[in-house]
């Protein structure tokens, strides 16, 4: 059984403040509700390389001019056969001519398909236009074959549609006089202004940035931007963006967070179910057309609306990408596949749209989401079973039966111990028509509210608040690894002090609802004993053990495992100490690092997350005995994004961060 916690916060309103040019400021900008509610939207890469249309299978076709300019030989070759190989890819400019665009027709495909929201590519890494930018010089869909402004024709279509409309727009180019060798007159001079003009014109309601991890933000004068976008410019108070404003910023900083081809995202956290979290992907693997994919290539519609359900109930949206061909049509395949999804959310759509998370994401197989209210739990089933359902850690409420969505049929239920039970009728199944996924509609009793603690550490010693915000809820607390009970648990009733480092549990209770999520925080009442040395190095490597080969430029103590935040490319940590274990048994360490990453328990690797790579989680366990055991841990980064969350799971916790109490420099 999956758990994610739903982290609930007033939204204010999105005018009500100006934002400073600085993270700080900036983050603590909410999420627009729309858009956690919209949950589906399309992504289109069009443009020039729409025209060759053409990469190794598996491989992004708009790259198409990167596979030139850096000689990878099978688009040359693919070159210099169809076109000549002294052709220049600013010549396609004069063949991209979408005779066939309808925009109106796009916008209506796109509202049947149930999506909420378009974002279209108004510039790639090629740096050509789709709207008249005087910044590009000519290099745009107006001065082109096409003579038009695509970007502003499908902009109108589609809020004519009644869907909300942005754009994406591309840092970096590949093939600009400026960039990188005077990239701050590139972008003071280029990006910036252009950047502006295409706010100014078309008023998204959503941007999407990329091309951003070659400069960090400051050089792209990101925060400048948004500062801008959120005070200044005609863009709607609620619009939203993603995190892609700098090589340090995905997954940190800017709107909502952003995964590529990645839906089971080992990133997926709290802090993404509060910012709001987005997967883009194509229906097949390329953003672009690429001629050279077959059907074989392309998800199923059964595998995309499976794809967004197990999206929705981990609390993100999916913005799946269409790649128009240069004549400006859309492949027949990629229209089948947004009708199927539409006539399935057209059922079910309930069960998707304006949903949250449930505290328990999925049973078994069954995935979950949860209305607004959380009285409402959707229960999604690839596949029925012959006589009963059985959802652990599900309990109905009430005397209706449940529902199948899109359907009429009704069905019996019973609550058994932590289990809810579905009955299934005998025969049931040769009247039910065929669905990828079928939707349960379940009443249950709300979940409150999790509490918020607060930890005040002086000396020795810490003070504790509780706060609810509900006054009517009874508050319970427990120390250390002990379960909470509504009977025998402390009752929380003032502030009080702790003189020992612990874990402090805490939970509401509510009659009519269900119990909120415990939330288990560390007490670190730390000595002078506790801590870890951390080296820091310098360089490029491939792997962990080529980093530690070199010198050290630096060693300190610090409280865990943290890194500098002074550091952004080409660096790297290595933490080392002892680790308190209270209770014999098995206890499972994980990394989520990028780039690479390893841990060492006594000198034994416990986890392997070694490598160039983005962000990923590995896991491996140990049995411990009581004491002081050694712990290392072993990190870099080459390039890009940095990050490294250290956790443990034991055999009376799940899995948290290790507090900093359990973690000292030396054995005495």
């Amino acid at each position: 059984m999956r758990s994610i916690v739903l982290i609930l916060f007033i939204i204010m309103p999105l005018s009500a403040k100006d934002y400073g040019a600085n993270w700080s400021s900036l983050d603590s900008r909410p999420t627009p509700q729309w858009y956690k509610d919209a949950k589906f939207g399309i992504f289109i890469h069009w443009g020039l390389y729409s025209v060759p249309a053409w990469g190794p299978k598996g491989s992004y076709a708009e790259w198409y001019l990167n596979g030139l300019k850096s000689g990878d030989s099978t688009r040359l070759k693919y070159h210099a056969e169809n076109y000549g190989k002294d052709f220049p890819y600013r010549g396609f400019i004069d063949l991209f001519n979408p005779v066939d665009y309808e925009p109106e027709q796009w916008a209506d495909l796109f509202k049947q398909s149930g999506a909420k929201y378009v974002v279209l590519t108004s510039k790639h890494h090629d740096g050509f236009c789709l709207w008249p930018s005087a910044e590009s010089k000519g290099y745009n869909s107006v001065n082109g074959a096409a003579k038009r402004d695509l970007l502003g024709d499908l902009n109108e279509a589609v809020i004519n549609a009644g869907l909300r409309s942005g754009f994406y727009y591309s840092l970096f180019e590949w093939d600009h006089p400026d960039y990188p060798d005077n990239v701050v007159r590139y972008v003071n001079d280029y990006v910036l202004p252009q950047f502006k003009d295409v706010v100014q014109r078309y008023k998204p309601a959503i941007i999407f940035s990329d091309g951003e991890w070659e400069q960090n933000s400051k050089t792209w004068r990101s925060e400048e931007f948004l500062a801008w976008l959120y005070n200044e410019s005609d863009a709607p108070d609620d619009v939203v963006v993603n995190d892609r404003w700098g090589g340090e910023t995905r997954f940190k900083h800017g709107g909502y967070y952003s995964t590529e081809y990645d839906p089971n995202s080992d990133s997926v956290n709290e802090d993404f179910i509060r910012r709001g979290w987005e997967e883009c992907r194509g229906i097949g693997r390329s953003f672009g057309y690429n001629r050279n994919e077959g059907p074989e290539d392309y998800n199923t519609s059964e595998e995309l609306i499976r794809l967004l359900v197990d999206i929705v109930s981990r609390g993100g949206n999916l913005l799946l990408n269409i790649g128009p061909k240069a004549d400006g049509t859309i492949p027949e395949i990629m229209v089948d596949r947004l009708q199927d999804i539409g006539e399935w959310l057209g059922k079910n759509g309930s069960a998707i749209y304006g949903t949250t998370v449930n505290r328990i994401t999925q049973s078994g197989k069954v995935k979950f989401s949860l209305s607004k209210d959380r009285g409402t739990l959707y229960a999604f089933v690839n596949q029925l079973p012959e006589k009963a359902l059985t959802l652990k850690g599900v309990q109905g409420t009430g005397k209706e039966r449940i529902k199948l969505l899109g359907t009429d049929k009704l069905f019996n239920w019973r609550n058994r111990r932590d289990k809810l039970v579905i009955d299934i009728p005998k025969n049931f199944h040769e009247t039910l028509g065929l669905s990828p996924v079928y939707v349960f509609e379940i009443t249950v009793l709300p979940y409150l509210n999790e509490p918020q603690v607060f930890i005040n550490v002086q000396d020795d010693s810490a003070e504790i608040t509780i706060n609810s915000d509900d006054s009517t809820v009874e508050l319970k607390y427990t120390f250390g690894n002990q379960t909470i009970n509504q009977t025998s648990s402390i009752n929380y009733n003032k502030p009080f002090k702790v003189d020992k480092p612990t874990m402090l549990n805490v939970q509401s209770f509510a009659e009519g609802f269900q119990p909120s999520r415990v939330v288990s925080q560390p007490v670190n009442i730390l000595t002078k004993k506790n801590g870890l040395i951390q080296k820091t190095f310098l360089g490029q490597w491939e792997s962990c053990d080529q980093m530690l080969k070199t010198n050290a430029v630096e060693e300190k103590t610090v409280n865990n495992f943290f890194l500098d935040p002074t550091k952004e490319n080409d660096f790297g940590h290595s933490f080392k100490g002892f680790i308190e274990i209270e209770k014999h048994g098995i206890y499972e360490f994980q990394t989520t690092s990028d780039d690479g990453s390893r841990l060492l328990i006594d000198g034994f690797p416990i986890v392997n997350n070694d490598g160039l790579h983005s962000r990923k989680t590995v896991s491996g366990d140990i049995p411990l005995k009581a004491g002081l055991h050694e712990i290392e841990v072993h990190f870099f980064e080459r390039g890009g994004q940095e990050s490294l969350e250290v956790k443990w799971k034991g055999p009376d916790f799940d899995w948290r961060h290790i507090p900093a109490f359990r973690l000292f420099k030396t054995l005495d």
